[in-house]
This record gives C-alpha cells, structure tokens and sequence, in this order.
C-alpha cells in the first residue's frame, strides 16, 4: 500500500493504492488552493497552513506506520480510517458505517410531511447518477453532471435548487455521524429564481370563510388553508395546530423545519376552526390539500388571470393562467403574511410571527400592488 494527498476544490483527500486499486477518502480538511502546492504529496512539507500541515502529517506518520500490514481491500480501507479518525476498526467488527445508498433510502422513508419530496429527490439521483458511488464520490463534478443532467430533463430551476438542497441534507447528516469526512458539498451553489407564487386577497379570504363546504373533504380543506392563513405558519405546522398549543390568546410552537419557538396571537377564526374540527387542525395529507383548495378558490370566484414565469431546464416560459390554478397549501401562509404586513406592522414584527431570520427571506413573500402601496404610504408624514 501507497499513499499521498490531493486536493479536490478546497477539499483535501488521502488517496490509497493497492494491488492495482485505488481508494479515496476525504480528510475533513480544507485550504485555500493558493497554500497548497503541487509537490505536496506523500508529506506535505510545502503546504503553508501550519496547523492544516500538522494534522496532514500526522495521518502520514499513520499511514507509514501501517501500510506494511496490509492482506486485503478491506484492511486498506481500516488504515484509511485509522489514519484520518486515529481509531483502528477490528478486522472482525461488524461495520457500523452504513454507505451512501443506505443512509439515503433510510433518509427517503422517514415519516415526514416532505416524505413525497424524499422520495422523488432519492429516485430521481439513482435514475440519473446511477447507485455505483459512496459518500466521498459526491464533489463538485459529480454536482456539475447532476446539475447538467437536471438540465437536459427539464426540471424547473428551483426544483433543481431544492435536489441540490436535499442532498446537501443528507451528505451533511453523514457527516455529523461520521460516515464520511467529505466536506466538499458543503460549496455546491444551484440557482435559485424569484417565481411568481400569488397570494389572496382579504377579499378572497372573506370569500373562502363564507364558503359552504360541499361534503366533508371540501370543509377539511377550507378549514386547514384557513388555519394556515391566520397562523401564517407552514403546512408542516398549520396542519397539526391542537387547542392545547394556546394558552393566554397565544399560540406557541416549535416549527418543524427550523426548530424554533414561534408565538402567534390565536384570532377568533383560527380558534372557531379548532373548536368545530374536535380541538385540533383537521386530519388532511398535503397533496389532497392542495387538490381541493384549487376547486374551491375556482367555486368561489377566484378567476383573475394572472401572469407566472416558469423555467424549464434553461427555457423560460410566460404564462397567463387563473388564479385558483396557482393556490396551494403554501400559499395560505404567503397570504397571511402579506396580509399581515398589509395592516401596516413593522417587517421585524411580521418576522417574529412567521419565523424568518432575514428580510431577504421574508421578501420573498411580499407581493405590494401599487394600489396597495399607496394606501400603506398614505398616512406616513412624509405625505402629510
């Protein structure tokens, strides 16, 4: 067995051969390329971060020490770790390192409200990278071909954001359990666009509470959009809102995907909602949802036709469709917000309520017409 290091974008490998093979493994270490020279191979003597060239040389002194006493693949492999961990795995220890493809589908079939979203994001990578890499064979190639093959297929650019994001997920839970020292993905950058989501009126809102429910699937879904509109919180939160989260008029919840504590005031409505559905958000799996709140904005009159950019792949593409068309579980806490912020409340305060931790996230989703605007700028003393 041989070895020396090389640098992989920012990223530093111990690279391994044996018997004609060649195994790599990331060493959790970066540096700026301008530091690393060419020649700094088997010890990197010439690298001029001193403190990333003591940990180098320390995994080459492991190394040396051991690529004597290597029988097989599998012992190249346990040096490899040694090297780079300073633990020696037992010859006969069962691995509890689980592989890429292994921790991925386990990741795909956790009960989650984005299980649907897992599971296309896991199906999708194995159709077109295939399955014949691990861990450390995720870098910014393997991020180059998966965004050009995103491309060719004609997923929407912020479909291909969120893949991207999804699997930068999973490669970082990896990490955190220490199936792999790969920290390359952690620079993979995927446009992300400005897209033409909607939200509904105060109007439209009056409309939706004054709609009566054909059945009992059209009132579980008017009831939970408007349990998002008056929480202004996600469908992951929304949904699973119960009288016992309110205490004082107060709301208090700890948000699915950020895992921080929101507090928002309980309104009447929100609170007539709770009371006529048992205490608690009615029972409704996301994608019904957003079926049926479609039909239900196209019955109560939310026809405007509106405007929408959609790219596909690298092709962009101007629509006019009607509004109904476009709502969905997401857009109840868009409209929330942007009819919260409407009243005139500070951006800070609208944040506090939604759980934003930056106004460029939350201007995201404030659509202001010009109508709108003005009658916001009407009563500010510069006007007077």
């Amino acid at each position: 067995m041989t070895h020396t290091f090389n640098l992989n974008a920012r990223s530093i490998r111990l690279v391994a051969s044996h018997n004609g093979k060649q195994y790599k493994m990331y060493t959790g270490l970066k540096i700026d390329p301008a530091l690393w020279h060419r020649d700094a191979k088997s010890l990197p003597a010439k690298c001029k971060d001193r403190s990333v060239w003591e940990k180098l040389r320390l995994i080459h002194l492991r190394c040396s020490e051991k690529e004597g006493y290597v029988e097989d693949d599998a012992d190249v492999v346990r040096i490899m770790s040694y090297a780079i961990d300073g633990k020696m795995p037992p010859r006969d220890a069962p691995s509890l390192r689980l592989s890429f493809w292994e921790y991925f589908k386990e990741w795909s079939e956790r009960d989650s409200t984005q299980a649907r979203q897992r599971r296309l994001c896991y199906n999708n990578i194995a159709r077109l990278m295939g399955t014949a890499f691990d861990w450390d064979d995720v870098d910014s190639a393997f991020h180059f071909r998966l965004v050009q093959k995103m491309q060719d297929e004609g997923f929407a650019i912020n479909y291909q954001w969120k893949m991207v994001s999804q699997l930068k997920t999973v490669m970082n839970e990896g990490r955190k359990l220490k199936y792999h020292a790969n920290l390359e993905f952690q620079d993979f950058k995927t446009k992300r666009e400005e897209v033409d989501a909607v939200y509904l009126t105060k109007d439209e809102v009056e409309l939706l509470w004054g709609y009566k429910p054909k059945g009992e699937l059209d009132r579980k879904a008017r009831d939970l959009f408007l349990l998002g509109v008056y929480s202004c919180a996600r469908f992951s939160d929304y949904s699973r809102l119960t009288t016992d989260m309110i205490h004082d008029g107060v709301i208090r919840f700890v948000q699915v995907k950020t895992s921080e504590s929101v507090l928002v005031p309980a309104s009447p409505r929100l609170l007539s909602i709770l009371e006529r559905n048992g205490g608690r958000a009615p029972r409704l799996a996301q994608q019904h949802l957003n079926e049926q709140i479609k039909k239900i904005c196209k019955a109560v009159g939310i026809v405007d036709i509106v405007e929408i950019t959609k790219s596909i792949g690298a092709r962009h593409e101007h629509l006019q469709v009607p509004k109904w068309s476009m709502v969905t579980s997401h857009t109840a806490r868009r409209s929330g917000i942007q009819l919260l912020y409407l009243t005139g409340i500070t951006l800070q305060q609208v944040m506090l309520i939604s759980g934003h931790k930056d106004e460029d996230s939350i201007r995201h989703y404030l659509r202001l017409t010009k109508e709108e605007n003005v009658t916001l700028l009407r009563d500010n003393p510069f006007f007077k």
